[in-house]
C-alpha cells in the first residue's frame, strides 16, 4: 500500500492486540522448522483476509467506470515531535481505460488533477498556476509514471488500478482477518496487514459490492508515527459521467508552471 497524505506479523501487532483471539484463529500456521530462509520469509497472510482483499480488488478492477467519495484525516509531524491533524474530502471520478477526474478540499488547500488520456494537468485554486503534462493513454500507465516522473500521486490512487491488489500484495508480510464489524451503518469486514514500512487496516463491505468501507494507514518509520485515515461512500458503479469531467476548468489568465512547483506546495 503506498497511499500517501497530500491517493493493503510474526506477532500481533500491539494496535491489534484487543483482538488478539480473531487473529489467533484466522492466523496462517507457522513455518515447519526445517523451512528455508527463503520459504521463512513468504508473506504470512490469512487465507480468508487474503481472499477478500482480492475480492475488493477483483470488483473494483473489473469496473469500467465509477465515482466515489472520502472523508480523510491525516497527521503532520513537526520538527518538535508534536502530531497534528488535518482534514479533507475527496471526490474521484474514474473512466476507463483513460479519464479520471480527482478533487481534493481540506484544511491545508485544494487540488485538481484532470486526466483525459492525453494529458494530466494539476491546479491549486489557491494560486494562478497549473502544471499540465503529456501522459499514456490508459489510467494504470499514467498512474506509473506519476511519481517517477512528476513526483505526484493522488491520493488513494492504488485504488484506480486496473488490480488493486496488485499494486499491494507484493508488499505484505502478513496479513489477519479481524471478524466483522460496523463503518457508518454498512456491515463490514476488518482486515489488518502489515509491510516493512506501515501498517494498514482495510474494511471491506460484506454482500455483492465488496468495496472499501475505511482505509487505516499507519506511517511506522516515520517520527510519531503519523496516519491517514479515509472513510469511503457514495459508491457508483453505473454513474452518468458528462465527457468535461475531465476536461481542465482553469480562470482566464491561469499561468503554466513545471510540475515539481505545484507539488512542492502541497
Amino acid at each position: 500500500m503506498r497511499i500517501k497524505p497530500a491517493f493493503a506479523c510474526s506477532v500481533v501487532i500491539a494496535a491489534l492486540a484487543t483482538a488478539q483471539g480473531t487473529v489467533a484463529q484466522n492466523r496462517p500456521a507457522a513455518p515447519a522448522a526445517a523451512a528455508t530462509a527463503t520459504n521463512v520469509a513468504t508473506p504470512a497472510i490469512a487465507e480468508k483476509a487474503d481472499r477478500l482483499l482480492k475480492e475488493m480488488a477483483a470488483y473494483i478492477g473489473s469496473a469500467n467506470a465509477f465515482t466515489f467519495h472520502a472523508d480523510i484525516t491525516f497527521d503532520h509531524v513537526l520538527p518538535s515531535g508534536q502530531k497534528l491533524q488535518f482534514s479533507s474530502a475527496e471526490e474521484v471520478v474514474l473512466q476507463r481505460p483513460g479519464r479520471l477526474y480527482v478533487e481534493w478540499n481540506g484544511d491545508l488547500g485544494a487540488r485538481l488533477f484532470w486526466y483525459d488520456g492525453k494529458s494530466v494537468t494539476l491546479y491549486d485554486p489557491a494560486t494562478p498556476f497549473y502544471a499540465s503534462e503529456s501522459a499514456p493513454p490508459d489510467i494504470d500507465k499514467m498512474l506509473a509514471q506519476l511519481l517517477p516522473k512528476l513526483n505526484f500521486v493522488p491520493p488513494l490512487a492504488d485504488l484506480l488500478y486496473r488490480d488493486p491488489c496488485k499494486t499491494v500484495h507484493g508488499n505484505i508480510q502478513y496479513g489477519f482477518d479481524l471478524g466483522q464489524n460496523d463503518v457508518n451503518g454498512r456491515t463490514c469486514r476488518t482486515l489488518a496487514f502489515v509491510e516493512k514500512d506501515i501498517d494498514w487496516q482495510i474494511w471491506i463491505e460484506n454482500g455483492p459490492q465488496p468495496t472499501p468501507c475505511k482505509l487505516v494507514i499507519t506511517y511506522k518509520n516515520q517520527p510519531s508515527q503519523p496516519q491517514f485515515t479515509a472513510v469511503f461512500s457514495d459508491w457508483d458503479f453505473a454513474p452518468r459521467i458528462d465527457d468535461a469531467a475531465f476536461t481542465p476548468e482553469l480562470p482566464p489568465g491561469t499561468e503554466k508552471i513545471p510540475f515539481a512547483t505545484v507539488t512542492a506546495a502541497k
